[in-house]
């Protein structure tokens, strides 16, 4: 009887799968070039169905005594209308920042230079060999070198410039559209999925469950972290107003918008709020400052607001959302660091209702 129930944990190890197979890695490799390549489509249709998932809730409100599509349109329009004006008025600060940007540069350089006498001391020797190839290089002539500089195409340059910036505009309008036609949809979408998941009522429950857990989940917190992004975007726009920091309110929206990028937004915003007060204060105590404040606002909201109003929306651990930061950072760029996180509970979600996921699910899981 021994030598049976020692023998039982090794039958059932036997049981586990442990071979992957050549179509499995070939399939993966696919899925993992089609992310990549596919994401100038598959990453803006994304965040349509996030924003369109978000903004769910009051067009089911203001649907009650009004169409549904004059309703959606209602909240896209006023939403744009928000989005316009907050850029209008940050207008003149983004101009004046694009003219300074040159003189931040050099300064920045400068400062770099000086805090390291290395590079200060090549450099020194880099300009004197460079002077001294010059002087034996040079021949004698007595007619004076006339250098030709090719005139930069400003015309050029601008046309590139508008083409850019038609693209980017073309884009939003398409993604509003999009917007647009996914709320005025209604409950569409989802009944057809429903009616995919299969002929069985057990299938169908399960679906239409993973279809409600997964729009109040990514609803609640997509909804959150736009709320949560204009706190924090105002709280550090006044506070830095009131230390006397340039350009106040576009580091408001810096940290409202890289808010939303687990623990890489609010560093990176605090490493370059810290540099910039070091450029304009010259004073380590003004640095210390700024960037404290910068912790504090991203610490509250961190540590206090997103348990209060989030709750078991997030339970996903910390090391999950960092790779996935890292992944979708490194897949789709900024967009991708942004969508990581509800990429990251749509997936946790979808594992909590299939049984054959049930192992992704205890991975994702924050206990």
């Amino acid at each position: 009887m021994a030598d049976v129930a020692e023998d039982k944990p090794a039958a059932v190890l036997r049981e586990v799968p442990t071979q992957i197979t050549a179509p499995q890695v070939i399939a993966f490799l696919m899925a993992m070039a089609a992310l990549y390549y596919g994401r100038g489509f598959l990453a803006p249709l994304l965040v349509a169905v996030l924003a369109a998932v978000a903004l769910a809730p009051p067009v089911r409100q203001l649907s009650k005594a009004m169409p549904r599509w004059l309703a959606s349109a209602l909240v896209v329009f006023t939403l744009t209308g928000a989005v316009a004006f907050t850029a209008w008025m940050l207008s003149d600060d983004l101009a004046a920042f694009s003219r300074r940007l040159p003189a931040i540069v050099r300064d920045i350089r400068e400062t770099i230079q000086s805090a390291s006498p290395r590079q200060g001391l090549l450099r020194q020797l880099q300009q004197a060999v460079t002077e001294l190839e010059q002087t034996t290089t040079q021949k004698p002539s007595a007619a004076t070198q006339v250098q030709i500089v090719e005139p930069m195409d400003v015309q050029r340059q601008m046309m590139s410039g508008a083409r850019r910036a038609g693209d980017f505009l073309l884009q939003g309008v398409l993604l509003l559209f999009l917007v647009y036609f996914l709320l005025a949809s209604g409950e569409l979408f989802k009944q057809k999925l429903v009616k995919l998941s299969g002929d069985r009522l057990s299938q169908r429950k399960v679906t239409v469950s993973m279809i409600d857990d997964i729009t109040a989940k990514i609803g609640r917190f997509v909804f959150y972290q736009f709320w949560s992004g204009i706190v924090v975007g105002i709280a550090t726009w006044v506070c830095f107003w009131g230390l006397g920091v340039r350009y106040a309110g576009l580091w408001g929206v810096a940290a409202g918008v890289l808010n939303c990028i687990p623990y890489f937004g609010p560093t990176v915003v605090m490493v370059a709020s810290a540099v910039a007060a070091l450029l304009q204060f010259k004073s380590l105590v003004m640095m210390a400052a700024v960037s404290a404040t910068s912790v504090a606002i991203t610490s509250l909201e961190g540590f206090l607001l997103t348990p209060i109003f989030l709750g078991a929306a997030a339970r996903v651990n910390s090391v999950a959302i960092f790779v996935s930061v890292m992944f979708w950072g490194w897949m789709w760029g900024a967009l991708g660091m942004l969508l990581a996180v509800p990429i990251l509970m749509i997936v946790k979600t979808i594992a909590d209702h299939v049984e054959s996921l049930s192992s992704l699910s205890e991975l994702l899981a924050e206990r």
